[in-house]
Protein backbone atom coordinates (compact mmCIF):
# COMPACT_ATOMS: atom_id res chain seq x y z
CA UNK A 1 0.00 0.00 0.00
CA UNK A 2 1.22 3.36 -1.14
CA UNK A 3 1.43 6.62 1.30
CA UNK A 4 2.81 10.31 1.13
CA UNK A 5 3.13 12.69 3.05
CA UNK A 6 3.33 16.69 2.66
CA UNK A 7 5.47 19.23 4.02
CA UNK A 8 4.68 21.63 6.69
CA UNK A 9 1.37 23.28 5.43
CA UNK A 10 2.97 26.94 6.50
CA UNK A 11 6.28 26.24 4.42
CA UNK A 12 9.71 25.48 6.14
CA UNK A 13 13.47 26.27 5.69
CA UNK A 14 15.18 24.23 2.55
CA UNK A 15 17.24 22.63 4.70
CA UNK A 16 14.60 21.19 6.29
CA UNK A 17 12.75 20.00 3.19
CA UNK A 18 15.84 18.38 2.49
CA UNK A 19 16.04 16.25 5.41
CA UNK A 20 12.44 15.28 5.49
CA UNK A 21 12.60 14.66 1.57
CA UNK A 22 15.70 12.17 2.54
CA UNK A 23 14.13 10.64 6.28
CA UNK A 24 10.63 10.27 4.26
CA UNK A 25 12.98 8.03 1.14
CA UNK A 26 14.58 5.85 4.05
CA UNK A 27 11.15 5.82 6.08
CA UNK A 28 9.74 3.98 2.69
CA UNK A 29 7.04 6.84 2.08
CA UNK A 30 5.98 6.38 -1.55
CA UNK A 31 6.31 10.33 -2.06
CA UNK A 32 6.37 13.36 -0.44
CA UNK A 33 4.80 16.52 -1.65
CA UNK A 34 4.67 20.66 -1.29
CA UNK A 35 1.77 22.64 -0.66
CA UNK A 36 1.94 26.39 -1.77
CA UNK A 37 1.31 28.96 0.45
CA UNK A 38 2.83 32.33 -0.76
CA UNK A 39 5.73 33.47 -0.51
CA UNK A 40 6.92 29.47 -1.22
CA UNK A 41 6.66 27.92 -4.62
CA UNK A 42 5.30 24.40 -4.05
CA UNK A 43 7.11 23.62 -7.60
CA UNK A 44 10.71 25.19 -6.17
CA UNK A 45 10.46 23.14 -3.17
CA UNK A 46 9.84 20.06 -5.76
CA UNK A 47 12.89 20.65 -7.24
CA UNK A 48 14.97 20.95 -3.70
CA UNK A 49 13.02 17.79 -2.28
CA UNK A 50 14.22 16.02 -5.98
CA UNK A 51 18.02 16.82 -4.95
CA UNK A 52 17.94 15.29 -1.45
CA UNK A 53 16.34 11.97 -2.91
CA UNK A 54 16.59 9.31 -5.32
CA UNK A 55 13.58 7.47 -5.39
CA UNK A 56 10.83 8.82 -3.79
CA UNK A 57 8.36 10.69 -6.15
CA UNK A 58 7.87 14.52 -5.32
CA UNK A 59 5.53 16.93 -5.99
CA UNK A 60 3.08 19.70 -5.59
CA UNK A 61 0.00 19.94 -3.30
CA UNK A 62 -0.72 21.93 -4.59
CA UNK A 63 0.35 24.46 -7.04
CA UNK A 64 -1.79 27.77 -7.67
CA UNK A 65 -3.07 27.83 -11.43
CA UNK A 66 -3.84 31.98 -10.67
CA UNK A 67 0.05 32.65 -9.99
CA UNK A 68 1.42 31.26 -12.68
CA UNK A 69 1.20 30.98 -16.44
CA UNK A 70 0.98 27.72 -18.03
CA UNK A 71 3.78 27.27 -20.18
CA UNK A 72 6.01 28.10 -17.32
CA UNK A 73 4.23 25.80 -14.92
CA UNK A 74 5.11 23.65 -17.56
CA UNK A 75 8.63 24.40 -18.12
CA UNK A 76 9.52 24.30 -14.66
CA UNK A 77 7.27 20.87 -13.59
CA UNK A 78 9.36 19.51 -16.65
CA UNK A 79 13.02 20.68 -15.11
CA UNK A 80 11.57 18.65 -12.14
CA UNK A 81 10.99 16.04 -14.10
CA UNK A 82 13.96 15.81 -15.74
CA UNK A 83 16.28 16.29 -12.30
CA UNK A 84 14.63 13.34 -10.94
CA UNK A 85 14.39 11.10 -13.72
CA UNK A 86 10.93 11.51 -13.87
CA UNK A 87 9.49 11.53 -10.19
CA UNK A 88 7.56 14.44 -10.57
CA UNK A 89 3.58 14.64 -9.85
CA UNK A 90 2.05 17.87 -10.25
CA UNK A 91 -1.28 18.79 -8.50
CA UNK A 92 -2.85 22.00 -9.60
CA UNK A 93 -6.08 23.74 -8.09
CA UNK A 94 -7.47 27.18 -8.14
CA UNK A 95 -6.40 27.77 -4.01
CA UNK A 96 -9.11 29.66 -2.28
CA UNK A 97 -10.50 32.89 -3.11
CA UNK A 98 -9.70 34.93 0.18
CA UNK A 99 -6.05 33.94 -0.48
CA UNK A 100 -6.44 34.95 -4.24
CA UNK A 101 -8.68 38.22 -3.17
CA UNK A 102 -5.23 39.19 -1.13
CA UNK A 103 -3.45 39.32 -4.66
CA UNK A 104 -6.42 40.92 -6.81
CA UNK A 105 -6.57 37.56 -8.48
CA UNK A 106 -10.40 37.44 -10.27
CA UNK A 107 -10.75 33.82 -10.76
CA UNK A 108 -13.32 33.67 -13.02
CA UNK A 109 -14.91 30.45 -13.33
CA UNK A 110 -12.84 27.70 -11.55
CA UNK A 111 -14.08 25.14 -13.41
CA UNK A 112 -13.44 26.50 -16.96
CA UNK A 113 -9.87 28.06 -15.79
CA UNK A 114 -8.77 24.75 -14.18
CA UNK A 115 -10.10 23.43 -17.62
CA UNK A 116 -8.00 25.54 -19.85
CA UNK A 117 -5.01 25.40 -17.86
CA UNK A 118 -4.78 21.91 -17.46
CA UNK A 119 -4.95 21.34 -21.16
CA UNK A 120 -2.16 23.94 -22.28
CA UNK A 121 -0.17 22.73 -19.40
CA UNK A 122 -0.46 19.30 -21.04
CA UNK A 123 0.28 20.61 -24.76
CA UNK A 124 3.72 22.21 -23.46
CA UNK A 125 4.94 19.09 -21.55
CA UNK A 126 4.16 16.49 -24.44
CA UNK A 127 4.96 19.34 -27.03
CA UNK A 128 1.85 19.04 -28.72
CA UNK A 129 1.42 22.31 -28.61
CA UNK A 130 1.78 24.59 -31.83
CA UNK A 131 2.85 27.57 -29.49
CA UNK A 132 6.60 25.60 -29.25
CA UNK A 133 9.25 26.54 -31.27
CA UNK A 134 11.20 23.26 -29.40
CA UNK A 135 10.52 20.11 -27.94
CA UNK A 136 11.89 18.95 -24.54
CA UNK A 137 12.82 15.03 -24.82
CA UNK A 138 11.41 14.23 -21.50
CA UNK A 139 8.30 11.64 -20.49
CA UNK A 140 5.48 13.95 -19.18
CA UNK A 141 5.00 14.28 -15.75
CA UNK A 142 1.84 12.63 -13.78
CA UNK A 143 -0.97 15.91 -13.57
CA UNK A 144 -3.27 15.52 -10.64
CA UNK A 145 -6.13 18.09 -10.08
CA UNK A 146 -7.27 19.38 -6.70
CA UNK A 147 -10.88 18.62 -6.71
CA UNK A 148 -13.57 18.52 -3.95
CA UNK A 149 -16.72 18.00 -5.85
CA UNK A 150 -17.86 15.82 -8.38
CA UNK A 151 -18.15 17.59 -11.25
CA UNK A 152 -14.57 18.63 -10.78
CA UNK A 153 -13.64 14.67 -10.32
CA UNK A 154 -15.30 13.89 -13.71
CA UNK A 155 -13.04 17.12 -15.23
CA UNK A 156 -9.74 15.05 -13.43
CA UNK A 157 -11.45 11.57 -15.02
CA UNK A 158 -11.04 12.64 -18.52
CA UNK A 159 -8.01 15.15 -18.57
CA UNK A 160 -5.63 14.11 -15.44
CA UNK A 161 -3.55 11.33 -13.89
CA UNK A 162 -5.41 12.02 -10.50
CA UNK A 163 -7.28 13.81 -7.81
CA UNK A 164 -6.57 15.62 -4.75
CA UNK A 165 -9.36 16.18 -2.62
CA UNK A 166 -9.16 17.05 1.08
CA UNK A 167 -11.49 16.82 4.24
CA UNK A 168 -13.66 14.66 2.50
CA UNK A 169 -14.88 11.86 3.59
CA UNK A 170 -14.30 7.99 3.05
CA UNK A 171 -18.03 8.16 1.10
CA UNK A 172 -17.87 11.44 -0.49
CA UNK A 173 -14.13 9.95 -2.00
CA UNK A 174 -15.89 6.89 -3.34
CA UNK A 175 -18.37 9.54 -4.96
CA UNK A 176 -15.45 11.32 -6.52
CA UNK A 177 -13.74 8.12 -7.66
CA UNK A 178 -16.74 6.90 -9.64
CA UNK A 179 -17.87 10.08 -11.05
CA UNK A 180 -14.40 10.13 -12.57
CA UNK A 181 -14.28 6.87 -13.26
CA UNK A 182 -17.32 7.29 -15.58
CA UNK A 183 -15.82 10.66 -17.27
CA UNK A 184 -12.68 8.30 -18.82
CA UNK A 185 -10.40 7.85 -15.94
CA UNK A 186 -7.79 4.61 -16.21
CA UNK A 187 -7.79 1.94 -14.47
CA UNK A 188 -4.10 3.45 -13.41
CA UNK A 189 -6.07 6.82 -11.90
CA UNK A 190 -4.49 8.41 -8.60
CA UNK A 191 -7.64 8.59 -5.95
CA UNK A 192 -5.63 10.22 -3.35
CA UNK A 193 -7.04 11.69 0.21
CA UNK A 194 -5.55 14.73 1.70
CA UNK A 195 -5.54 13.61 5.45
CA UNK A 196 -4.33 16.51 8.10
CA UNK A 197 -2.75 14.51 11.10
CA UNK A 198 -1.89 15.94 14.09
CA UNK A 199 0.34 13.26 15.60
CA UNK A 200 1.31 13.00 19.35
CA UNK A 201 0.98 10.75 22.93
CA UNK A 202 -0.84 13.09 24.66
CA UNK A 203 -4.05 12.57 23.07
CA UNK A 204 -5.80 15.55 24.64
CA UNK A 205 -3.08 17.82 23.10
CA UNK A 206 -3.40 16.04 19.48
CA UNK A 207 -7.54 16.34 19.77
CA UNK A 208 -7.74 20.55 20.74
CA UNK A 209 -4.82 20.80 17.78
CA UNK A 210 -7.03 19.48 15.75
CA UNK A 211 -9.76 21.30 16.63
CA UNK A 212 -8.11 24.50 15.93
CA UNK A 213 -6.60 23.38 12.99
CA UNK A 214 -9.68 21.82 11.42
CA UNK A 215 -11.38 24.61 12.89
CA UNK A 216 -9.12 27.07 10.53
CA UNK A 217 -9.80 25.81 7.80
CA UNK A 218 -13.41 25.10 8.02
CA UNK A 219 -14.20 29.16 7.30
CA UNK A 220 -13.26 28.47 4.20
CA UNK A 221 -15.85 28.20 1.23
CA UNK A 222 -14.56 25.18 -0.68
CA UNK A 223 -14.03 23.54 2.51
CA UNK A 224 -17.24 24.50 4.04
CA UNK A 225 -18.63 22.95 0.43
CA UNK A 226 -16.72 19.27 0.88
CA UNK A 227 -18.16 19.00 4.79
CA UNK A 228 -21.25 19.55 3.87
CA UNK A 229 -20.57 17.00 0.83
CA UNK A 230 -19.37 14.84 3.08
CA UNK A 231 -22.38 14.85 5.13
CA UNK A 232 -21.51 17.03 8.20
CA UNK A 233 -23.98 20.03 7.00
CA UNK A 234 -25.21 20.37 10.47
CA UNK A 235 -21.63 21.60 11.67
CA UNK A 236 -21.04 24.16 8.56
CA UNK A 237 -24.81 25.44 9.71
CA UNK A 238 -23.64 26.18 12.90
CA UNK A 239 -20.30 27.59 11.28
CA UNK A 240 -22.21 30.14 9.60
CA UNK A 241 -24.29 31.27 12.31
CA UNK A 242 -21.51 32.42 13.43
CA UNK A 243 -20.21 29.91 15.95
CA UNK A 244 -16.68 29.60 16.24
CA UNK A 245 -15.75 26.69 14.16
CA UNK A 246 -13.35 24.96 16.45
CA UNK A 247 -16.66 24.96 18.89
CA UNK A 248 -19.06 23.28 16.04
CA UNK A 249 -16.49 20.73 14.98
CA UNK A 250 -17.57 17.36 16.57
CA UNK A 251 -15.43 14.44 17.00
CA UNK A 252 -17.46 12.67 14.93
CA UNK A 253 -16.15 14.73 11.89
CA UNK A 254 -12.69 14.84 13.04
CA UNK A 255 -12.55 11.12 13.31
CA UNK A 256 -13.75 11.18 9.54
CA UNK A 257 -11.62 13.80 8.41
CA UNK A 258 -8.33 13.70 9.83
CA UNK A 259 -5.74 11.47 12.15
CA UNK A 260 -5.37 12.46 15.84
CA UNK A 261 -3.83 11.32 18.88
CA UNK A 262 -0.86 8.28 19.20
CA UNK A 263 0.53 6.91 15.88
CA UNK A 264 -0.28 3.21 16.65
CA UNK A 265 -4.57 4.42 17.18
CA UNK A 266 -3.98 6.05 14.21
CA UNK A 267 -3.31 3.49 11.76
CA UNK A 268 -6.67 1.89 11.99
CA UNK A 269 -8.11 4.79 10.77
CA UNK A 270 -5.73 4.88 8.00
CA UNK A 271 -6.37 1.27 6.51
CA UNK A 272 -9.87 2.36 6.54
CA UNK A 273 -9.32 4.67 3.38
CA UNK A 274 -7.87 2.17 1.38
CA UNK A 275 -10.37 -0.67 2.34
CA UNK A 276 -12.31 2.08 0.55
CA UNK A 277 -10.77 3.12 -2.44
CA UNK A 278 -8.47 5.40 -1.85
CA UNK A 279 -5.08 4.51 -3.75
CA UNK A 280 -2.72 7.40 -2.25
CA UNK A 281 -3.39 8.77 1.24
CA UNK A 282 -1.25 12.24 1.16
CA UNK A 283 -0.58 12.89 5.48
CA UNK A 284 -0.64 17.13 6.02
CA UNK A 285 1.22 16.95 9.44
CA UNK A 286 0.10 19.99 11.74
CA UNK A 287 2.00 20.63 15.04
CA UNK A 288 0.83 19.44 18.10
CA UNK A 289 2.47 22.06 20.92
CA UNK A 290 6.23 22.80 19.87
CA UNK A 291 6.57 20.41 17.81
CA UNK A 292 9.32 21.12 14.71
CA UNK A 293 8.85 19.76 11.21
CA UNK A 294 11.52 17.37 12.09
CA UNK A 295 9.45 16.24 15.42
CA UNK A 296 6.45 16.15 13.44
CA UNK A 297 8.59 13.84 10.68
CA UNK A 298 9.12 11.56 13.46
CA UNK A 299 5.48 10.86 14.52
CA UNK A 300 4.63 10.28 10.71
CA UNK A 301 7.47 7.72 10.23
CA UNK A 302 5.65 5.98 13.63
CA UNK A 303 2.63 4.93 10.80
CA UNK A 304 4.79 2.88 8.39
CA UNK A 305 5.89 0.61 11.43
Amino acid sequence: MKLAITTPIRGCSTEDLKSLASLSEQGGFYGIFSPEVPIYSAISNAQVMAEATKKIKVGTWITNIYMREPIMCAAEALTVQELSEGRMILGLGVSHKPINDIFKIDMGDPYEKTRDYVTKVKSYADGSSSQLIIKRDLIPFDIHIAGLTTKTASLAGELADGIMPYLASRIHLAKLYKSAIAAGASKDFELTAGIPVFLSDDVDAALKAARVGIGRQANRPFYKRVLRNSGFEDVVDKIDSGIPAEEALTEELLNEVCLYGKAQDCRKTLDSYYNNGTTLPILTPFNVGPQSPLDMMNQLLQLLD
